[in-house]
């Protein structure tokens, strides 16, 4: 079966269990309507006709499968419908294991760094900065990093809670203090990096020779 075959009966497929479906709802409307208890009171009518309609739905469809089982079986042990997604980018197939863990390993990296970004914007609600996927170095722990500057890199470590909602968490890590500082907003940032920043320039003004 080539792959428009495929396609084709794939897509015909999927529209007679839409009309079917659609046929079905139509004939128990019709008959919820039509074959209404004499006794019904007016207000349930309506909800009465409702509820033949969703029967009527769900017997044509369960009727509907079973036609056509043997076809949606064929499309199942046929090949894909579509080429693989690596083969539309130019990624190469890997050969082996090992070339198979580089490809994943740089994936991991990069799915860590575009991760780091994307959740920036708990801590960077401007989107000028943090939030640039380019800037982050991701990791295959699913950590990444953002230099700063010199001696001053922002960290993502990502974890869930009991609930399996994700945290993320980011910090600020100096080469001048061990001990990492938890960031909540860029400001924070800043108002760390303001100190040192005059630090330096103070300690360049003392060591420049002279000129008077």
């Amino acid at each position: 079966m080539n792959t428009f075959v495929r396609r084709t009966t794939a897509a015909l497929t999927e529209a007679a269990d839409t009309v079917t479906m659609l046929i079905g709802a139509a004939t128990g409307a019709w008959t919820g309507y039509t074959y209404s208890p004499a006794g019904l009171d007016a207000a349930l009518h309506l909800p009465y006709t409702g509820a033949a309609a969703l029967a009527g739905a769900l017997v044509f469809s369960a009727a509907a499968d079973l036609v056509l089982i043997p076809v949606r079986r064929r499309l199942a042990l046929s090949a894909p419908l579509y080429t693989p997604a690596a083969g539309g980018r130019g990624v190469r197939v890997p050969a082996d294991l090992d070339e198979a863990l580089g490809q994943i390993g740089a994936a991991t990296e990069t799915d860590a760094a575009h991760r780091a970004a994307q959740a920036a914007y708990r801590i960077d609600l401007s989107k000028s900065l943090l939030s640039s996927a380019d800037r982050w170095r991701g990791y295959t722990t699913g950590d990444a990093t953002f230099y700063l500057a010199p001696g001053a890199v922002l960290h993502h470590s990502r974890e869930e809670d009991e609930y399996g909602v994700p945290q993320h968490r980011y910090t600020l890590l100096t080469a001048e203090d061990p001990t990492s500082v938890p960031i909540t907003n860029i400001g924070q940032i800043h108002q760390d990096l303001a100190p040192r920043a005059r630090k330096t320039t103070e300690a360049a003004n003392e060591t420049a020779p002279s000129t008077v």
